[in-house]
């Protein structure tokens, strides 16, 4: 693995950083299960769009590429981020990955955004690309021009869903778990991601409308996604979710970069 850092910290300064970041979240057997079961989701959507496009219901077809960037993300992706953060810190420290940077003259603030955007980049690849696979499939199995458009539009709003589940899970996962005990860590998650959805229908009844699907992250990825439907296009309910997202992203990197000079401080294992 060091041999790994000094090969990419030899390319140029931005992307060898993030190429590094992208290694270190592919180590580890997790990530190995995560892609394997990113594959058996979009094996399954595509056989699924052959038996749809052939039934009686053929015109569901266009939510194939729906259901499977959902599949991707709250599966193989929050899986593979999972792995990927866990104890992520202190094997950087274990293994001379933050002694190696520092001795190259690389800061935190670069360490942690080849980190964070590594761990984006390889998310992206496995639910922005499986999604992808599996709408042109479903677009090439649909049997009329306009079935064919839907589905293409289904598979372009999954698309933004799954980038922008990237870009929001990376930095969370990173700030719950890069530092925490895995205990600890896990509790940080879940009250992060599972609280919220289930005090939903309290938020409903006291935020003014538009407002109370946007209190998680599940349901602002989900407003954004649906907000691009094209038979429910809402450029206002995108914004929403958009600038809560955005939020989310900001406040998970100030706390992930508190977390990371916590740890510093402690003392080395």
């Amino acid at each position: 693995m060091a041999k790994l850092v000094v090969m990419e910290l030899r390319r140029s300064r931005g992307g060898g950083l993030v190429a590094l970041g992208g290694a270190l979240a592919w180590g580890g057997l997790t990530a190995r299960i995560s892609l394997g079961l990113g594959a058996a989701i979009v094996l399954f959507a595509m056989a699924a769009s052959l038996v749809i496009a052939r039934g009686a219901h053929s015109q569901e077809l266009a939510s194939v590429p729906l259901l499977t960037s959902s599949a991707l993300a709250w599966g193989a992706g929050t899986l593979l981020a999972f792995g990927a953060s866990v104890h992520a810190f202190r094997r950087d420290r274990q293994q001379g990955m933050r002694a190696l940077l520092a001795a190259r003259g690389r800061s935190d603030g670069e360490y942690l955004a080849s980190r964070i955007l590594g761990l984006t980049q390889i998310l992206a690849a496995l639910t922005a690309g499986g999604t992808v696979a599996a709408g042109a499939a479903a677009s090439l199995a649909a049997r009329s021009p306009s079935l064919a458009i839907r589905t293409i539009d289904c598979t372009g709003a999954s698309v933004v869903f799954a980038l922008a589940f990237a870009a929001t899970l990376a930095p969370i996962a990173l700030a719950a778990l890069g530092a925490r005990s895995r205990v600890g860590g896990y509790l940080a998650l879940v009250a992060v991601l599972v609280i919220p959805e289930v005090l939903q229908n309290w938020s409903a009844r006291v935020l003014p409308e538009g407002w109370a699907e946007l209190t998680s992250i599940p349901g602002a990825l989900m407003a954004l996604r649906s907000s691009l439907l094209p038979d429910a296009f809402d450029a206002l309910r995108f914004a929403r979710a958009f600038a809560v997202l955005a939020l989310l992203v900001v406040l998970s990197l100030l706390v992930v970069r508190r977390q990371l000079a916590r740890f510093d401080r402690e003392r080395p294992e």
